[in-house]
């Protein structure tokens, strides 16, 4: 294996892999140039970490056993633009090893696609998560890698082992990465069906797809048990990991499968994820009915042959191909959907393109028409970039806005504490804060920030006591550097029951600073006693033609109070 690897660097050094990978990362520092340089993060756990993190007790419990010894190797160093540079670096080396699987020539089309994975939401919300965006990087490339080990490799044996311990690394950092996996054996499998090759070829894929996808589920499995044993930790019951049993699948997957298949639809077909600029115009639901149209054509060919056993096996991976993007959730159907699991959705489009190019009947009668569909082709993979850029400028846009607003407000709060005598005595008080910053009218929200992700909304935090107090903390620990002592969790959720809080004023009203028993509070705004535990779901008017969607793309982990 280790000869493999060393012969393959040594062939990607030597050959065009070095333009292709100096291009797409010289393109992919272009466009996250605003987020790498003002050291942007999202409004919820990008917010919470510095500079320094290192995984423990929390991943373990969620089955990423595999990221503690991930960040021990970075020493918990999470600082950009090294992070941001490491992370671009591994999700353009994947999509070298997905081009490589596919075609051996590049051309304008082979740049754009894989320009246009690199500028897609998954990619920019995960880079947002500074402190761990190495991680879902890292966990992309072992799930790719895994892949082209089991398509490449010709020993099945072999094939078989070094997909499920690339695939059991990967799962073990992030387990949605288990669709990226999966989508590239199945979009290859029918590259194979399409072009009809030998049959023993599609058998010999299907056993090594299967055999090394179980493999590397148990030894993913095994090893986190493993580990949990040997550290006292338990699974957790976030999205559901701790009631995971091959029953419990059984169970729940038609559950599961309607889900699969809604979210694809949701994310091609509605503007409530916002990937692309022109989604709101129906542009991404276009590419997939024009991708889905060119699929059917592939797949007329094939009952045209009059050969059951491909005709049977290309309906069934055509219709499972939008549900193998969220396979996680045939696994936990009640998991909640995050923008940042939408990595195999990224790559569906890209993947069937370039299945589309190579398996293109080539009629030199209709070489008008053949160019004309390279052609359209290569002008629509250029809309999906152009799209995709601009709502990244956008998207990075909300977070500098909103952090600028925020500090605004935050450095006025500091001011009126220490005009209010919080600083005067040997002993502070703890300080509760009431309300989102977001939620108050003095808090700036430019037209960039109505339209980004909501992940991209600074000062839109979730609510709910524990997160709140978290995310407050951060502020004043990260943008407005102030020494404050904190409530606790449960004098949150004391303050919000106080009849006086809901009598208090909001900032920046006189009084909105008030000491109510043993606590300074400071009442922000009046959403505090909505308690949600995501963001909210509500429709908000714009000006302009695009209109505000239902966007619940959040990511949650429970924090630890510090005594």
């Amino acid at each position: 294996m280790l000869k493999s690897i060393r012969r393959d660097v040594l062939q990607w050094w030597k050959g065009p892999d070095k333009k292709y990978f100096c291009v797409m990362l010289g393109f992919a520092v272009v466009v996250y140039f605003p987020l790498m340089s003002q050291k942007l993060t999202n409004t919820f756990d990008g917010l919470w970490m510095d500079t320094y993190y290192i995984a423990g007790g929390w991943e373990l419990s969620i089955g990423r056993w595999f990221w503690p010894f991930a960040d021990a190797l970075r020493f918990g160093v999470q600082t950009d633009p090294i992070n941001s540079l490491l992370t671009l670096s591994l999700v353009t080396l994947s999509f070298i090893l997905v081009r490589r699987l596919f075609t051996t020539k590049d051309s304008l089309l082979t740049y754009l696609l894989g320009m246009a994975f690199i500028s897609s939401a998954s990619v920019s919300i995960q880079l947002s998560y500074r402190y761990m965006s190495p991680i879902f990087g890292l966990s992309l490339f072992l799930s790719v890698a895994a892949a082209y080990c089991v398509i490449r490799t010709e020993n099945k044996i072999r094939a078989v082992v070094q997909g499920a311990v690339c695939l059991a690394l990967s799962l073990g950092l992030y387990q949605a990465n288990l669709g990226s996996f999966c989508l590239i054996l199945l979009v290859y499998f029918l590259m194979l069906l399409f072009q009809k090759p030998d049959r023993s070829l599609i058998h010999a894929h299907i056993a090594k797809s299967l055999c090394s996808a179980a493999a590397g589920v148990i030894l993913y499995y095994l090893t986190l048990k493993l580990v949990l044993l040997v550290t006292g930790f338990q699974m957790s019951e976030y999205n559901g990991a701790a009631s995971v049993s091959p029953l419990y699948v059984l169970k729940r997957l038609p559950a599961g499968a309607a889900r699969a298949y809604q979210i694809f639809g949701v994310y091609f077909f509605r503007n409530q994820y916002r990937n692309n600029i022109l989604q709101a115009v129906g542009f991404f639901a276009l590419i997939v009915l024009l991708v889905g149209f060119g699929l059917l054509k592939r797949f007329w060919r094939v009952v045209q042959s009059r050969d059951l056993e491909y005709i049977l096996l290309s309906a069934a991976a055509l219709a499972v191909l939008p549900a193998v993007c969220n396979v996680m959730l045939l696994i936990t159907s009640e998991a909640t959907w995050h923008l940042q699991m939408a990595g195999a959705l990224d790559l569906f489009i890209p993947l069937c393109i370039l299945l589309l190019d190579v398996t293109r009947k080539e009629r030199p009668q209709n070489e008008k028409l053949r160019m004309a569909a390279i052609g359209g082709t290569v002008l629509l993979a250029g809309l999906i970039v152009y799209g995709n850029v601009y709502m990244r400028a956008v998207d990075q846009e909300a977070m500098y806005e909103g952090r600028k607003s925020l500090k605004t407000m935050t450095d006025r709060i500091a001011d009126d504490l220490m005009d209010f005598g919080y600083f005067d005595g040997e002993e502070r008080l703890p300080v509760v804060f009431v309300g989102r910053p977001s939620s108050n009218p003095a808090f700036l929200m430019r037209e960039y920030y109505l339209y980004a992700n909501t992940y991209a909304q600074i000062g839109r935090f979730w609510g709910g006591a524990d997160v709140a107090r978290q995310a407050w903390k951060s502020v004043f620990q990260n943008i407005t550097p102030v020494n404050l002592t904190y409530g606790r969790v449960e004098r949150y959720l004391e303050v919000y029951a106080e009849s006086e809080t809901e009598q208090m004023p909001t900032y920046p009203q006189q009084g909105y600073i008030r000491q109510i028993g043993d606590t300074v509070v400071v009442k922000i705004s009046d959403d505090y006693k909505e308690e949600l535990t995501s963001v909210e779901e509500e429709e908000k008017p714009l000006s302009g033609f695009f209109e505000l969607g239902q966007v619940d793309n959040s990511f949650y982990e429970p924090w630890k109070d510090e005594e």
